[in-house]
């Protein structure tokens, strides 16, 4: 090859190694990220097509996203159809993320119902709503001051599951304790949820005493406490009340109650 088709061909040689380096150096567009299997890319992406008034392309990649596990991808893609009126084409991605508990998909599921004309229905996810995100179990710790002096303590296993009127209906296990009482108490109670964070209540406690006193008047316990709880979502909440029993002992509590989930991995860290 003589010297002067070299220098020709070097140019272009040129180029063809820069655009080849380029490609292979580019970053991967959020689209090739979600063709790819990236359930964030697809979101994102989904979020961009939105904001460019490209519905259509916005709802396949929010569907790609809810296929792969994103159920804020699912509340994303129900919530739109819903106020472009498909009513049909919402309620299957709402439907996913109220069965992970979520209060804003049951509000949702609501507004389908209501546009159906099922205000039964409608009624029924409001219900739920107000409790669905709490914790299913949680272990609480409280603090008494009989009113006859001293100072106790409780501990608590609350178990509140949507399958008993969506969590209104509480059972578990109670230990009492403070400087002349000491009892094991299971507890069943009813708690209304006013709001999503905010719930009065009431429980009765049934037991042995675990001490071997000789001023018992019966070898069982009875008991009723009155309270408020505030909730902080799933976390756990705190609640506040009074509380009497057939031993004579009336008190004020304060206690606080932790997922349970949360609580062994506190406990982990100790």
């Amino acid at each position: 090859m003589s010297l002067v088709r070299w220098l020709c061909l070097w140019p272009c040689l040129l180029t063809v190694a820069c655009v080849t380096t380029q490609e292979a150096t580019r970053a991967p567009t959020l689209e090739e990220k979600c063709n790819g299997g990236s359930a964030w890319a697809c979101e994102t992406w989904g979020q961009q097509l939105q904001a460019d008034g490209r519905r259509e392309e916005a709802d396949r990649a929010f569907g790609l996203a809810c296929a792969m596990g994103s159920t804020s991808a699912c509340l994303t893609q129900g919530k739109d159809r819903l106020a472009r009126g498909d009513l049909d084409g919402a309620e299957p991605p709402l439907r996913k993320v109220y069965e992970e508990d979520s209060e804003e998909a049951a509000l949702a599921l609501a507004d389908i119902q209501d546009a159906r004309g099922d205000a039964v229905g409608a009624a029924q996810f409001r219900y739920e709503a107000l409790s669905i995100d709490k914790s299913t179990t949680e272990f609480a710790i409280g603090w008494r001051v009989p009113f006859d002096g001293g100072l106790g303590w409780a501990l608590d296993v609350n178990v509140q599951p949507m399958g008993l009127k969506a969590r209104r209906l509480t059972l578990g296990a109670n230990m009492g304790l403070d400087s002349r009482r000491l009892s094991l108490n299971a507890t069943v109670g009813y708690q209304h949820f006013v709001t999503n964070w905010f719930a009065p209540y009431g429980r009765a406690l049934v037991g042995p005493y675990l001490d071997n006193s000789p001023s018992r008047r019966t070898p069982i316990n009875l008991g009723a406490e009155l309270g408020v709880k505030f909730f902080a979502g799933p976390l756990g909440h705190l609640g506040t009340g009074f509380g009497t029993s057939l031993d004579g002992s009336t008190y004020y509590f304060l206690e606080a109650g932790l997922d349970w989930v949360l609580t062994l991995a506190v406990l982990a860290h100790l």
